[in-house]
């Protein structure tokens, strides 16, 4: 059990404008980047026998001092944006430079594609739903009711964080302390079309045929739509592509919220495909962007922070070689054989995905200590799976249609 802040985001139209503001903001956000940039510090380091590059960002309290000294020149509006830009710009480089560790993201600077103002609490006042955020002290304000909501009778008794403020939308965020439980676990293994899980008992298989079925669709749409108008209609090509960018996210999402609801009512483990990237083999651009039509990464945040939204926990293991590892003597095998897996050694025959699935669940369950199932559950000391080496059969699976999610 442990103890964690969770968080929930409502975001809604508003119809003040603030163009200036937001794109002023956004403009010292980058000059801060560019500014922090200039002034990493490249080392070398040995990492398991070879020497890698890694970046020491400057962070000392002088360097700060002159970079907020010299974001307040001409600055208009309350000093406490240029505290949140500086803010904002070193939560960026933090999260780069953990994905750079990783191998993930490459040594470039990191962008703002998006024009955003990050409202810290020192900004507003929040007083019995009414939210009061200051542009230019003691001269412009913006106030919101949150009582005129939908979302407030979920927020009345929850604290309020910070705020994100776009050209016409504001996103509210709201927060509390939550006491996270290790409950019923299930181990998930991601595939393209499906997620693969096991508890300790039994198997489970949410199929996301319909997800990769909409992003195949739109594809089509916007590869029509770029033969036809690109070059001779480019304000209708951008008008199009950006239409149906649009619909094709809201139809996503909408699954996925659909699914990720259904299982926010107990633990999970997930493999980390941040860490393992997703990337195959051969390089090849077809099959990457194939990959991530599962949209498996999405899934799980979603499943993440609404499990944890319910007090249950969710923990991320390595992905290596959880498809590989016989599920019954622990041999790693090296050659992939489609969908069946065969251990040469112990002589388990079953599906590939289940095989790696119970891995992950015996993976999670290492992490968080248990050796016997929470709640007064029978042990997961699990009797070997398939003892016989039988072929694989339809009912060592239970089957579950995103229309049906878990029962």
């Amino acid at each position: 059990m442990q103890e964690k802040k969770v968080v929930k985001a409502y975001s809604v139209e508003h119809e003040y404008n603030l163009d200036g503001l937001i794109s002023d903001y956004t403009r010292l956000l980058k000059a801060i980047i560019e500014e922090i940039w200039r002034n990493i510090q490249w080392k070398e380091k040995e990492v398991k026998g070879r020497m890698r590059i890694f970046p020491m960002i400057p962070t000392s309290r002088e360097f700060k001092r002159d970079i907020r000294k010299f974001a307040l020149k001409n600055w208009k509006y309350a000093s406490h944006y240029v505290d949140s830009a500086i803010n904002t710009a070193y939560s960026i480089f933090k999260s780069w430079r953990k994905r750079y560790r990783k191998g993930i993201a490459k040594r470039k600077k990191p962008e703002i594609k998006r024009e955003f103002v990050y409202v810290k609490t020192t900004l507003f006042s929040y007083k019995d739903g009414k939210v009061k955020i200051t542009i230019e002290p003691r001269k412009r304000y913006v106030e919101f009711d949150l009582k005129q909501y939908w979302f407030w009778d979920r927020v009345k008794n929850l604290n309020l964080g910070g705020i994100i403020l776009k050209k016409g939308s504001i996103t509210f965020t709201f927060w509390r302390m939550k006491e996270l439980h290790v409950v019923h676990p299930i181990g998930w293994d991601a595939n393209l079309l499906s997620f693969d899980g096991y508890d300790g008992k039994k198997h489970y298989k949410i199929h996301l045929k319909e997800v990769y079925t909409i992003h195949r669709e739109y594809e089509l749409k916007r590869k029509r739509i770029q033969e036809k108008t690109q070059k001779t209609k480019p304000k209708t090509y951008k008008m199009l592509m950006a239409k149906y960018k649009r619909r094709e996210k809201n139809r996503v999402n909408a699954l996925m919220h659909k699914i990720s609801k259904s299982m926010s009512n107990r633990s999970h483990i997930f493999e980390d495909l941040t860490y393992m990237k997703m990337k195959c083999k051969s390089k090849s651009k077809k099959r990457n962007r194939q990959l991530f039509k599962g949209d498996f990464i999405k899934l799980q945040r979603m499943i993440e922070y609404k499990a944890n939204w319910n007090g249950y926990d969710v923990v991320y293991i390595p992905p290596r070689n959880t498809t590989k590892t016989c599920s019954r003597c622990g041999f790693i095998v090296e050659t992939r054989t489609g969908a069946v897996f065969k251990c040469p050694k112990c002589g388990l025959v079953m599906d590939r995905q289940m095989n790696a699935s119970i891995n992950i669940f015996r993976k999670g369950l290492g992490m968080w200590g248990l050796g016997v199932a929470p709640n007064g559950d029978e042990t997961y000391d699990m009797l070997p799976m398939n003892p016989e080496g039988d072929e694989v059969d339809v009912s060592q699976s239970v089957g579950v249609s995103i229309n049906d999610h878990l029962r």
